[in-house]
């Protein structure tokens, strides 16, 4: 038999349910213990960041900016390298340049042996002298060969009418008594002006045409560098007795030949002048520098 009505009395040994902690109040349901660990994680990290990631980073980034800036340094010392190379490269070309035409020019050596090379040059055109005359001979009559039968004759004969074939000579070289002089006059234009001195040399040779034109053509490939001036030409031989016309003949009949192929060469004497030019020395670029006159000491 049940009490009155439907309460049934709770017993003693039933659950009423989990049993949650209480910290300062607060029970820590599941919720509430969600709550507060995810706001401890979020402090974790902000004290994480702070602490340990911010002033890790901060130094990362101060090291990659010194890192950047030796990259750049290296960049610029390597560019700074580059360009010193290719400085000293360019120095050395133009060195080089510099070299190639100071060499065009003469030097105290080089003037010194400068009769002796062009008196050689003008030599050379001799060499087949003997031969060339003997083949002219060949084209003369006989009493034109007659005067070639021994030395005596054959020179009596060519000092009085030239030689068959002419032999080159030089006849004159005289340097100008005032020796290297400074190029001041501008005549060489106004930037030459104290860049360069030069020695004239008064030249005279003789010889034919054709000895004439090997000279010249071998002055020009002489080593020193060499201007020629007052170029003067004269072609024959005053003292000589040749009748005008040349070497002829009286053929039977009263016939007068003209010896064609058996006249003496036209003999031309040339002459001119000679400027040998010369960079300066350092003994002449001092004596260029104008001495200070003294200044009149205080009283």
């Amino acid at each position: 038999m049940t009490a009155g009505g439907d309460f049934i009395p709770q017993d003693s040994d039933f659950d009423p349910g989990p049993n949650y902690p209480v910290i300062f109040g607060i029970t820590l349901t599941p919720v509430i213990s969600g709550i507060l660990l995810a706001a401890a994680g979020l402090v974790s990290a902000g004290l994480l960041w702070n602490y340990v990631v911010s002033p890790t980073w901060e130094a990362y980034q101060s090291l990659d900016a010194k890192v950047k800036e030796k990259s750049e340094q290296l960049k610029d010392q390597a560019l700074i390298k580059q360009q010193i190379q290719d400085a000293k490269t360019k120095l050395t070309q133009v060195n080089q340049q510099r070299e190639q035409v100071l060499a065009l020019f003469a030097t105290e050596k080089t003037l010194n042996t400068l009769l002796l090379d062009i008196n050689q040059l003008i030599d050379k055109n001799n060499t087949n002298g003997t031969a060339a005359t003997k083949a002219k001979l060949n084209s003369c009559p006989s009493w034109v060969r007659d005067q070639y039968s021994d030395l005596v004759t054959s020179q009596k004969f060519e000092d009085k009418v030239g030689p068959l074939v002419a032999t080159a000579k030089l006849r004159k070289f005289t340097p100008d008594v005032k020796g290297t002089q400074v190029i001041t006059d501008g005549s060489l234009g106004p930037a030459i002006n104290n860049k360069l001195k030069q020695q004239t040399i008064d030249v005279q040779f003789q010889g034919n045409f054709n000895q004439t034109q090997s000279i010249f053509r071998t002055i020009e490939r002489l080593q020193p560098l060499l201007l020629l001036k007052n170029l003067k030409i004269e072609v024959g031989d005053k003292n000589r007795a040749l009748a005008p016309g040349g070497l002829y003949e009286v053929a039977p009949g009263g016939v007068v030949r003209f010896l064609t192929n058996c006249q003496p060469d036209s003999r031309i004497t040339t002459s001119f002048q000679m400027e040998a030019l010369m960079p300066l020395t350092a003994a002449d670029k001092k004596a260029l520098v104008p001495t200070p006159s003294p200044t009149a000491s205080p009283k």
